[in-house]
């Protein structure tokens, strides 16, 4: 694929456009028949098979267990659905926040990150360097003979050789699949600090992966490098792309067009830890993508206000608590 951009259609990028694509409105849910049977799309959604490393995030004063599978068996725990979790990660790994669910630990380095901040421009942006990388890659066989055909698939690769995410997908052709892609997009920059930087374009492994069963998520940061119409190509190769940008929600794509997932609005000072709200994000969409789009978007919203309002993988409200605060009517005197 062209640096440039050429091998893509001539497509404006979305924040081109003037009118902008049409929002889903996610405050509150209102009288949607996919709430009469609120389990419904859970239950659809078994078993469910969650694929990635754990990891450590070193920050300036404390060590943070983390990793997207965390996060995701965090929002199964909420959703009170059990999940099989293939992780990733040495002897040293803090795998608390997966309790309950059954776990196939593979042993490697855990995966260790260092988060710093950076000036560029005036505006302070976090910088990620990678301290420990993982030496070591979850395929298929590593996961137990007698786990089940996986109804929703999540792989959350962290690293581009973490998941042998083609060996997944391959395997699994009948699964709704959610691609966590930001490990397929990172790149460690010859700076002599492991700095971690995003790919300008897709990657090859991101372009083979694509299915009609397999929605792709990334964050906006991750593509704004990418070439016009990249975004539109890849949508037009799988089942959806979802890309999410933090308190200005998500936009999703495919092949009929794009939609916007409004974010639950927050006051600054709620905001304790974004980290892991992206997949908690795409995982709340994909468990619940098969009630419709509107509850999903709607559903992955209000779960990644909740995931940034706490530190870490900790516990997200309960599937009864968060469809009471989907329902009730939006606050008119805050911004939507």
């Amino acid at each position: 694929m062209p640096e440039d951009g050429s091998g893509f259609p001539g497509h404006p990028r979305l924040s081109d456009s003037p009118a902008g694509p049409p929002t889903l409105e996610v405050v509150a849910l209102g009288p949607l028949p996919a709430m009469t049977h609120p389990a419904a799309p859970f239950a659809a959604a078994q078993p469910v098979l969650v694929v990635g490393p754990v990891t450590w995030d070193v920050f300036d004063d404390r060590r943070v267990a983390g990793g997207a599978v965390s996060y995701v068996a965090r929002l199964c725990d909420a959703l009170d659905l059990e999940a099989r979790l293939l992780v990733l990660g040495g002897k040293d790994a803090d795998l608390s926040a997966l309790a309950g669910h059954e776990v196939r630990r593979v042993d490697a380095d855990t995966l260790t990150y260092r988060h710093a901040s950076r000036d560029l421009g005036g505006k302070d942006r976090r910088v990620l360097r990678l301290e420990q990388a993982c030496g070591r890659t979850l395929r298929t066989g590593d996961a137990p003979p007698d786990w089940p055909e996986p109804a929703t698939l999540i792989l959350a690769p962290l690293m581009p050789e973490d998941v042998d995410v083609l060996d997944f997908i391959d395997e699994h052709p009948t699964s709704e699949v959610a691609l966590l892609a930001q490990g397929l997009q990172r790149a460690v920059a010859p700076d002599g600090e492991q700095t971690v930087m995003h790919r300008a374009q897709p990657s090859s492994v991101l372009l083979d992966a694509l299915r009609p069963n397999v929605s792709v998520f990334l964050s906006r940061e991750e593509v704004e490098l990418w070439p016009v119409g990249a975004l539109e190509h890849l949508a037009a190769r799988c089942a959806r792309v979802v890309v999410t940008d933090g308190a200005r929600g998500a936009t999703v794509l495919d092949r009929t067009g794009a939609r916007t997932v409004a974010a639950v609005p927050l006051e600054p000072a709620a905001v304790a830890d974004t980290t892991g709200a992206g997949d908690v994000f795409a995982s709340a969409f994909i468990l619940g993508v098969r009630a419709g789009e509107l509850f999903a978007g709607r559903l992955a919203a209000a779960y990644a206000a909740a995931a940034v309002q706490v530190v870490g993988p900790a516990p997200l409200p309960l599937r009864s608590a968060m469809e009471a605060r989907l329902s009730s009517p939006p606050d008119r005197g805050r911004p939507s």
